[in-house]
């Protein structure tokens, strides 16, 4: 079914280009980006998922290909998916996905101490530092005690570049700025890892050459025609990281996208 927000008027500091929705609508299930970020995170969390069925928040869904990808962890249990976003929950509804929720982070109409997996993908960026500590006090309380919290943010606030002014983005992380984020909120950090490193040079070079665009549209796009055979190889290269990162302890130094995953104590409750 459909969750309807009881909160009216909430709004994010800045919300993405409905534009980009289109984009990851298209994009999501095979664009080298996602599916090799999706390996990065599934080698985070397979460790500390365990066995049992999962009750799963998608915080900021967005198109919601995520939702059914977080099925593995759910079993036969619901995952809900959240956006603030019309656009965004128009497209999970596509995908046939009905527990959506359309509210904030910063203000989720949910009950404390629900979800044993609160799952978050560069939601966080879209508000003011000031707001997303407030969104992960939010994450903190609805997930149960002993449940784990995962969040990947864009890193290195001097990338910012037109991709992040078409996604809304206001502040790109370094991993310190999210651990301090998340252990100011009670959280033990499990891991904290920089991704997209291997081809963290060239993405540095394209954006600083980029900084200064007034462009409205991001990166997501597909690859120039002739340079599609690069999409598995992209593809390939985040897979290498994410077999290094399925390795107990181990952290990327640098790149694109910062990822941590902590886990809320007992005492939390």
């Amino acid at each position: 079914m459909d969750w309807k927000n009881p909160h009216e008027g909430i709004r994010a500091s800045q919300e993405m280009n409905p534009e980009e929705f289109q984009a990851l609508y298209e994009l999501e299930e095979g664009y080298w980006w996602f599916a090799g970020m999706r390996k990065i995170a599934a080698a985070l969390l397979d460790p500390v998922a365990g066995s049992g069925p999962l009750r799963i928040l998608d915080a900021g869904c967005g198109a919601g290909y995520m939702l059914s990808w977080l099925k593995r962890y759910s079993k036969d249990r619901q995952v809900v998916g959240l956006d603030i976003s019309r656009d965004g929950l128009k497209f999970c509804r596509q995908r046939g996905e009905r527990s959506v929720i359309q509210a904030s982070t910063t203000n989720m109409p949910l009950p404390s101490n629900t979800f044993d997996l609160v799952f978050s993908l560069d939601v966080l960026v879209l508000l003011s530092p000031q707001l997303a500590a407030a969104a992960v006090s939010e994450l903190t309380r609805v997930l149960k005690p002993g449940g784990v919290l995962f969040v990947r943010l864009a890193a290195f606030q001097s990338l910012y570049s037109s991709h992040d002014r078409a996604t809304g983005t206001v502040h790109r992380y370094t991993r310190e700025e999210l651990v301090r984020c998340l252990e100011a909120e009670g959280l033990i950090l499990v891991r904290a890892t920089y991704a997209n490193t291997l081809l963290f040079p060239v993405e540095v070079l394209w954006r600083l050459l980029h900084k200064s665009s007034h462009g409205t549209r991001s990166d997501v796009r597909p690859l120039p025609k002739g340079t599609r055979w690069m999409n598995p190889l992209f593809e390939m290269l985040l897979s290498l990281e994410s077999v290094w990162l399925r390795r107990s302890g181990t952290q990327l130094p640098a790149g694109l996208s910062v990822i941590a995953v902590a886990r809320k104590p007992p005492h939390l409750g």
